[in-house]
């Protein structure tokens, strides 16, 4: 769904082809977008970093186990919930805070955020105030974190999405700190590439998801709790694995991981095939890892795993509770014998949006929704007993409405609530190939002939059009009508369908604003929301930038090379289409980047630049360049791995011919310092 150019390939048909008969919606879904782009203003069109929302992001037990911790990503915030999820305290995170950790004995929590070089120390209190500042961990090379993990020994582990690393510290004696106190610790780093989002330490076990590697990566610890330097097991699939949950088995590891179907993406029948989502037990034995049982949860409505929880029952067998982002299901099995498949399996009805779970003291769960901004409560079995709204400024109920819906839209199955999980059919959501809206790190084929591809973040869509490497789309209204058929493409209904009654779905009748929603969601205002929410998914603040506002000599260095070699293509524009938006005095580009980085550094043509095959016979649009630390791997074809791969492989000719990839021999290229100074700037983008 919204696979860049993979979904684009089956749009071209005319639109006359869908099941409205003579009616064309298209001129009313692009005055309704021409109405919006006229009262945008693109220079200053702020991140989507607080757009959505509060978003509660995580929650964990601490102190006694009767009280929580969670971070509201959407509110740089710290909030402390008692038993039945009221909120007791609020205070300020890292910017963009992504992960929690608590010490074993509950006493102290530790907070990270994508935006912040730093690690955050809390000392927990019986009573109010529940957390307090007590230090922190100067990481000053190091951005975006996405997560925090301690050992029993006191050790910590952070994930460093940008450059692929996990970071040890072993704390060092220290005073009695201040709120402001620099903390002092031992530090060591291993390099383990693929964008890592998640760290978790189990018994001793340190295990890592590397988002675009497609891998869990464990490795062991020393006495002391760092991460020893050999010895690496790794749990790879083809496709993205979302979350995953481990337990110790004496001197071996189980881990349950919940991911994408470990098959290649498949479009030769004219859907996306073998995207089920699925769950994946492994024993990690002796430096190897056994695929002991796997389970098509798609199969029970549970779509985008991002909440798992590897459990034991009372009679000492292996148990899982599995919920998700994108469906309306919880599932929870008991595993048969020696972890093979379950035959216990019950299902029940829950809201989508979860992101993370966790055991309540004296039984039950609770879950961290930031599609609903709330925190839910589950008895043992699993069902639903309370939805807890984040405490939250009011907005305007029908532009929130409105917005909201086109979110559930993206990240559920709602576009497309009656597919099939059977053989390729797939369940499966905008979230399935383009993570938190980004993407998936695959390179897949297109369906024709041999050209494959990568796919495209979904953010800043708005003005950067047409859209897609192909630009078959040439604005949102064509996005978002023809993504409704995209979605269900092989299933045996019509994509010309209305939502009645929104009270069906659980997701809908959670939401705050389910009274906006009325009887019955026509088919043109389910477009109109999934624009609205397109427009509104801009890119988050890029963590380079955080507490800067001037270029580096490096960085100075880098621009200059980048205007004079590439920005003839990829253009400082504001609004890829229109040529007068260009940022034309090269003396501004440092204040726009350093300020919301509104320039889409794109235009609205096609190049032929040597990255073979082609995916339209004028070669590709030029892309945009925007967080390309959230991209990997890159080139239309994915065959540069890394920003220093497109670097090696630029080249260009006298007479004026440039290459991306296949620069013929005798090119020029660029030098050392010149490729070092260029990805300093694009970093910054």
């Amino acid at each position: 769904m919204l696979a860049s150019s993979a979904s684009c390939e089956r749009k071209s048909a005319s639109v006359q082809t869908i099941a409205t008969n003579s009616y064309d919606p298209l001129p009313e879904l692009r005055e309704f977008e021409a109405a919006r782009r006229a009262q945008t203003d693109f220079v200053h069109l702020p991140s989507s970093d607080h757009a959505f929302g509060a978003d509660p992001y995580t929650i964990t037990p601490f102190g006694d186990g009767k009280r929580f911790v969670s971070i509201l990503r959407g509110r740089d915030a710290i909030v402390v919930l008692d038993a039945s999820l009221q909120e007791l305290q609020r205070l300020p995170a890292p910017p963009s805070p992504s992960g929690v950790a608590v010490s074993s004995d509950g006493k102290t929590v530790f907070v990270v955020g994508e935006r912040a070089g730093r690690i955050e120390r809390f000392v927990v209190r019986d009573d109010a105030p529940h957390l307090e500042a007590a230090g922190r961990y100067e990481l000053p090379d190091v951005r975006a974190l996405r997560d925090v993990a301690v050992g029993p020994e006191g050790a910590l582990y952070a994930v460093e999405e940008d450059r692929g690393r996990l970071i040890s510290l072993v704390p060092q004696p220290f005073d009695a700190p201040q709120a402001d106190s620099i903390l002092p610790a031992r530090r060591s780093d291993i390099t383990l590439g693929g964008a890592p989002v998640r760290v978790v330490r189990v018994g001793k076990f340190v295990i890592t998801n590397c988002l675009l590697a497609h891998a869990l990566v464990v490795r062991t610890v020393d006495d002391d709790g760092a991460v020893a330097d050999a010895g690496e097991t790794r749990i790879t699939h083809d496709g993205p694995i979302w979350s995953f949950s481990a337990r110790p088995a004496g001197d071996d590891l189980l881990v349950l991981a919940g991911g994408v179907e470990d098959h290649p993406l498949d479009r030769r029948g004219g859907f996306f095939g073998y995207i089920d989502s699925f769950v994946f037990l492994y024993k990690v034995h002796d430096g190897a890892a056994e695929r002991l049982s796997m389970v098509n949860v798609s199969e029970f409505g549970v779509v985008t795993p991002k909440a798992v929880e590897l459990d034991e029952t009372a009679e000492g067998k292996l148990a899982a509770f599995v919920t998700g982002y994108g469906g309306e299901s919880l599932v929870r099995f008991v595993f048969g014998d020696a972890g093979k498949p379950p035959t216990d399996v019950r299902l029940h009805s829950l809201p989508g949006g979860s992101r993370a779970i966790a055991k309540r003291a004296g039984g039950g769960f609770v879950i961290a929704n930031p599609l609903l901004d709330a925190f839910v409560t589950l008895n043992d079995a699993g069902d639903v007993q309370k939805i807890v709204p984040v405490v939250d400024a009011p907005v305007d109920a029908s532009r929130r409405g409105t917005l909201r819906l086109g979110e559930a839209l993206f990240f559920t199955t709602l576009m497309a609530p009656k597919n099939k999980a059977d053989d390729a059919h797939s369940r499966f959501t905008c979230e399935t190939c383009h993570f938190e809206g980004h993407v998936d790190g695959r390179i897949h084929h297109t369906g024709r002939g041999d050209v494959r591809v990568v796919t495209k973040p979904l953010l800043g869509l708005f003005n950067n059009r047409p859209h897609f490497s192909r630009a078959l789309d040439p604005d949102l209204s064509s996005i978002a009508h023809n993504e409704f058929r995209v979605a269900g493409a092989g299933n045996d209904y019509l994509p010309w369908f209305s939502l009645e009654p929104p009270s069906a779905h659980p997701t809908l009748s959670a939401m705050q604003e389910a009274a906006y929603f009325g009887s019955r969601l026509p088919p043109l205002e389910l477009r109109k929301a999934l624009m609205t929410f397109l427009m509104a998914f801009s890119h988050r603040t890029n963590p380079a930038i955080e507490g800067r506002s001037a270029f580096s000599a490096l960085e100075s260095e880098g621009a200059r090379v980048f205007r004079d070699r590439c920005e003839s293509c990829h253009q400082a524009r504001t609004s890829t289409d229109d040529a007068m938006s260009r940022v034309t005095s090269f003396n501004a580009w440092e204040s726009h980047i350093f300020s919301s980085g509104p320039i889409v550094w794109a235009m609205n043509e096609y190049r032929k630049t040597g990255v073979e095959p082609y995916v339209h016979e004028r070669g590709a649009r030029v892309p945009s360049l925007r967080r390309l630390y959230k991209k990997r791997p890159y080139l239309t074809s994915g065959a540069a791995k890394d920003l220093q791969g497109v670097l090696d492989r630029v080249g260009w000719t006298d007479d004026g011919a440039f290459f991306h990839d296949g620069a013929p021999e005798g090119a020029k290229k660029l030098d050392a310092r010149e490729a070092e100074a260029m990805r300093a700037f694009l970093e910054l983008l």
